[in-house]
């Protein structure tokens, strides 16, 4: 009985959160379902379609190009992002001098606003009064300059350079978890003759399993929405070597009010995620 009254009271606990998940994310999402089996222009009357915006967006070239650069977003986000992050975390961890300071430092890009970070990299990328040109032609590499986020083979790299900012909260989940390795064991891996990078290969790494699946899953949802970076940095352009699956749906909904293609397109990327989390979580039960 005691046992059965513990157990209303934790539902009643978490009721106010199922109420709104089921307000703001279940309704939504069955609108969303509902919406891109219509074809829809969202002021006239809507038209059923069954799958033919589905069908439209898997053959839709410019669908195809935003599952690529998306892709390409959730890459740099795994090889690159993280690793940094893991080792920034450890050399943090061995406290050098000023290591409080840095810890702050690298974090503060994650309290900045997105839109006011592209800004800023849009006028350092920009042609005629970047910061990037002016510093090459101040050093005499004139023949260097470009126009960086005018030019298919540089945008999407010059897209995701400022994401790397965002390393700080990486860095931070990574450290928290380091923290909570016990000390016992590296004074353990010392008794047998490890150095440092030994310790960090057999020690930390293998305990740090968590943190790296949290910061996949965190990543790869920052990646899967990320808006303002193409939006503002270069409008998806040029040719749409910088348009991803928001930026696409975007496009569709309020440029070209397709608003069924919109939703359908939107249902793939939130298939995406669900894929992501699942496979996070598939690991998370593994480990255990």
């Amino acid at each position: 009985m005691q046992k059965r009254k513990q157990q209303d009271h934790a539902f009643l606990y978490t009721l106010p959160a199922l109420v709104l998940t089921i307000a703001f994310f279940l309704i939504p999402l069955v609108y969303l379902i509902t919406v891109s089996l219509f074809k829809w222009n969202g002021l006239g009357p809507m038209e059923f379609v069954g799958f033919g915006n589905y069908d439209y967006i898997f053959n839709h070239r410019n669908f195809h190009k935003a599952f690529r650069v998306t892709m390409t977003w959730l890459t740099s986000a795994m090889v690159l992002h993280i690793p940094f992050g893991l080792v920034l975390s450890l050399m943090l961890s061995r406290q050098p001098r000023g290591w409080k300071f840095l810890r702050v430092m690298y974090f503060i890009p994650n309290v900045i606003s997105t839109t006011a970070v592209a800004f800023m990299w849009y006028f350092i990328y920009h042609a005629d009064m970047g910061l990037l040109n002016a510093l090459l032609r101040a050093v005499g590499l004139e023949q260097w300059t470009n126009t960086w986020l005018g030019n298919t083979r540089t945008a999407l790299f010059c897209n995701q350079v400022p994401f790397i900012l965002y390393v700080g909260l990486t860095c931070i989940i990574f450290l928290t978890q380091i923290s909570t390795i016990s000390p016992d064991l590296y004074e353990a891996a010392e008794m047998d003759g490890a150095d440092g990078l030994r310790k960090d290969w057999f020690i930390t790494l293998p305990l740090l399993k968590p943190a790296i699946l949290t910061n996949v899953m965190l990543n790869g949802a920052f990646c899967l929405r990320a808006f303002e970076y193409p939006f503002l940095m270069t409008s998806g352009g040029p040719s749409n070597s910088t348009t991803n699956l928001a930026l696409y749906i975007y496009r569709e909904m309020m440029s070209a009010n397709r608003y069924g293609v919109s939703m359908a397109a939107g249902l793939v990327t939130i298939v995406l995620g669900v894929i992501l989390m699942s496979s996070v979580t598939l690991l998370q039960k593994e480990r255990s």
